[in-house]
């Protein structure tokens, strides 16, 4: 799935809201306390479980959502649950966050930090609320889902305090799974948050994927679509615009080790351009079993070298 970039007006909107409870906040040092942020914007958390449907009738009984309309038919909202797996919602009559009790612990945290967000951003009331002229454009959705996304990003890392260590520190995998740990957070949301701080201005792709090996192929692995994620930073997206993720995995497979866990292997790889010119990036590939990552981070331009041959002259 390929990530939307966001206008740098619509970043700088979302930075102050978020900029704002870090410092209502007083600065707090990682990992971010959501207990916090939740009880300074006076958040209620909840859990429903998805494969539960006397809990879910419960909360919707209580709930009210996109006006008479779910109160007349209050399955509606148990109907969007099941038909798009939704696993984290925000209720904004309620200022209520839910969460399925089914998805994994370690992935609780980035919802959280999703539906804060949908809060803090106030524009996002008429999508949260089923307005029918904003829902009926999947377009817009995916805009609105792709600002709470960056609103999460950076509220989980703690703005600046991130993009100071990032910058400071080569790109690589294990600088991920560093930071993954001392900013509390998963590995895909930090590949996420590295390659939109240090890809500003230089072309850089993060890609969460299943392991591209036969041997240890898995059933989820989709042939069609398989990058889980595919991260381009804003310089990549602008150089670099006909690269399809299918052609960054065609060459992740080229090079990967055999291998179930750790370290996949490394290979220096040629990309085009939008001008058809040359450029080396660095591929850097890691298993954690059930997932893949690989950071690929631009190195050069390739100088174009121009044969030159033999010249007669008429006139000898």
């Amino acid at each position: 799935m390929q990530n939307i970039i966001l206008q740098p007006s619509i970043r700088q909107k979302i930075d102050k809201r978020v900029d704002k409870i870090l410092h209502d906040l007083d600065m707090p040092e990682p990992p971010l306390r959501l207990d916090d942020v939740r009880e300074l914007l006076r958040l209620d958390l909840g859990y429903y479980q998805g494969d539960s449907d006397g809990l879910i009738h419960q909360t919707i009984h209580r709930l009210t959502m996109a006006g008479k309309q779910i109160i007349e038919r209050p399955t509606i909202l148990l109907d969007a649950l099941r038909k798009f797996s939704i696993k984290a919602l925000y209720i904004p009559d309620r200022k209520r966050i839910l969460i399925d009790e089914t998805l994994p612990k370690k992935k609780h945290r980035w919802a959280t930090g999703h539906e804060i967000m949908h809060d803090v951003l106030d524009w996002h009331e008429l999508a949260l609320r089923g307005d029918t002229d904003v829902t009926m454009k999947q377009s817009c959705l995916d805009k609105v889902e792709a600002e709470a996304n960056y609103g999460a990003g950076q509220l989980l890392f703690l703005r600046e305090r991130f993009a100071r260590e990032a910058l400071d520190s080569a790109p690589s995998v294990e600088l991920v799974k560093g930071m993954a740990d001392s900013f509390g957070n998963t590995y895909a949301s930090t590949l996420w948050r590295l390659v939109e701080t240090i890809g500003i201005t230089k072309p850089v792709v993060g890609v969460m994927h299943h392991h591209p090996h036969p041997r240890f192929s898995s059933p989820k692995f989709d042939p069609a679509n398989p990058c889980r994620h595919f991260i381009r930073s804003d310089a990549f997206a602008a150089q670099f615009s006909s690269i399809a993720e299918m052609h960054v995995f065609n060459s992740i497979s080229g090079y990967i080790l055999p291998r179930k866990g750790g370290p996949l292997g490394c290979e220096s790889v040629i990309l085009k351009d939008d001008n058809g010119d040359d450029h080396e990036f660095s591929f850097e590939s890691f298993s954690f079993y059930h997932e893949c990552m690989t950071l690929c981070v631009h190195l050069r331009k390739r100088p174009l070298i121009v044969g030159v041959g033999s010249i007669s002259d008429p006139t000898l």
